[in-house]
């Protein structure tokens, strides 16, 4: 895996990410702006409170609030006119002195760490996408879609990853991706096979190289870069990344957020039972990301039918009779190099993988398959997601501290003894709940001991 260098700057391409629309001067509007104070003082550790301000507003709200003359002042009139941001560091009762669960404020480091109002800023997460396809989301879950469709792979405010797969009737691959910076429309652009030619025109905030038949863009000034690998007429796609690009971000490799992988209108799709069984399920994902027609698809060749629709299609066979032709199918070609097994690979997940991968082929080649040689997975920690509690078994909230069951890293669950893995710890008096039945079991709060990122 590439090693994590150099400090912590924020590209300048992000800055813009700091701005926030002035629409009305209302609380609503306050709060947004709050929402934007850690990652003003990460822009520039100097600013005074009027700079804070300033950066937090993009300068269309006038002055700073009566009563702030300090950023100590504007940090609690934030935490008083918005109570959800309970969860923010600088919101606790008194300062952070020692080793919090969460991340400390920010501070003068050139490279301080913090929660940034939900979104795991100082976060490290990786997603593959990889021949057949398999993928491997941010929080290291796992799931399969055998079909062919334009989809987005990642989505946010700053990064779009599209990728497409085509069936190649024993197993599908992916055969496009394109990487678009939002704010400036910059790109990279990749088929296989070399039909169009890549194109690249990404130089603001990150750098394009090509060794051989590896494309990689490395993100200037964060440890964070995507690369994609040419293998036959098959790409795969690893990406390292960074909370300060990739945070609110959603698609086929899951919620940085949330973690898991979500449709596009926020309906969790369950990854329980495997490679497998989800290749049976996942259709209705992959659908829910489906791109739509240009300009919002980038692809160099889009699936679009005579009337200019997406196609998106669950089956993996081509030919006569199926969504996508097999006209420029080249099938998988065998490598005799090749003296690796399946149970050489490391991770035990992309083992299970490549074995799902010559079952479904016949052909021992993918042993040798460049993502299960030099892998890219950062192991996640709970702490990092954010998850939804159920309608009935909420978290509790202190007015100065926010939701106590969060601020540990845990979730509220019911049968929380029965759901909790190694590791895990079950906390009464946390989680508040609606329970219909005298003998429904309680609603308690499931917390990994200890919950800190130094501790994976």
């Amino acid at each position: 895996m590439k090693p994590f260098l150099g400090s912590f700057v924020l590209p300048a391409f992000l800055l813009a990410s700091t701005a926030l629309s002035a629409d009305a001067q209302n609380e609503n509007t306050a709060c947004r702006a709050c929402q934007s104070l850690p990652k003003c003082l990460v822009t520039n550790p100097a600013f005074n409170y009027e700079e804070l301000w300033k950066c937090m507003t993009n300068a269309n709200l006038g002055d700073p609030p009566d009563n702030v003359n300090s950023i100590a002042d504007l940090e609690d009139w934030c935490c008083e006119k918005c109570l959800d941001l309970g969860d923010l560091p600088y919101c606790q009762e008194g300062k952070p002195t020692g080793s919090p669960s969460k991340s400390p404020a920010p501070s003068q480091s050139p490279s301080p760490t913090f929660d940034c109002a939900g979104e795991c800023c100082d976060c490290i997460h990786t997603c593959t996408i990889q021949p057949d396809p398999h993928y491997t989301v941010w929080d290291n879950t796992y799931y399969d879609f055998q079909g062919g469709c334009d989809q987005y792979a990642i989505k946010n405010d700053i990064i779009e990853v599209q990728i497409a797969t085509r069936p190649r009737s024993t197993y599908s691959t992916i055969t496009q991706v394109t990487v678009l910076m939002k704010n400036t429309l910059e790109s990279f652009k990749i088929a296989a096979g070399g039909a169009p030619p890549t194109a690249n025109t990404i130089v603001t905030g990150a750098t394009y190289s090509n060794t051989g038949n590896v494309h990689t863009i490395d993100f200037s000034g964060v440890p964070s870069f995507i690369k994609i690998t040419e293998w036959g007429s098959n790409l795969s796609l690893q990406v390292v990344g960074h909370g300060t690009i990739f945070s609110n971000s959603e698609g086929m490799c899951g919620s940085w957020d949330l973690g898991g992988v979500r449709k596009s209108d926020g309906t969790v799709y369950s990854t329980a039972g495997g490679w497998a069984a989800t290749a049976l399920t996942s259709f209705p994902l992959a659908q829910s990301w489906m791109i739509p027609p240009p300009p919002a698809n980038q692809l160099l060749i889009p699936a679009l039918d005579i009337g200019g629709n997406p196609i998106c299609d669950a089956s993996k066979i081509c030919g006569p009779g199926s969504a996508f032709p097999c006209n420029a199918v080249r099938k998988l070609q065998a490598d005799k190099k090749c003296k690796k097994r399946c149970n050489t690979i490391d991770d035990e997940a992309f083992a299970d993988a490549c074995k799902l991968d010559i079952e479904n082929t016949g052909s021992n080649t993918w042993a040798c398959q460049p993502s299960y040689l030099e892998p890219v997975l950062e192991k996640a920690s709970p702490c990092d997601f954010n998850k939804p509690d159920d309608e009935k078994c909420k978290p509790k909230k202190d007015r100065k501290e926010g939701y106590l069951c969060h601020r540990l890293g845990g979730t509220c669950e019911t049968e929380c003894k029965d759901k909790a893995p190694p590791g895990y710890t079950c906390l009464k008096d946390l989680c508040k709940e609606k329970r219909k039945k005298p003998n429904q079991p309680k609603c308690e709060c499931m917390v990994p001991l200890p919950c800190s990122r130094d501790k994976k």
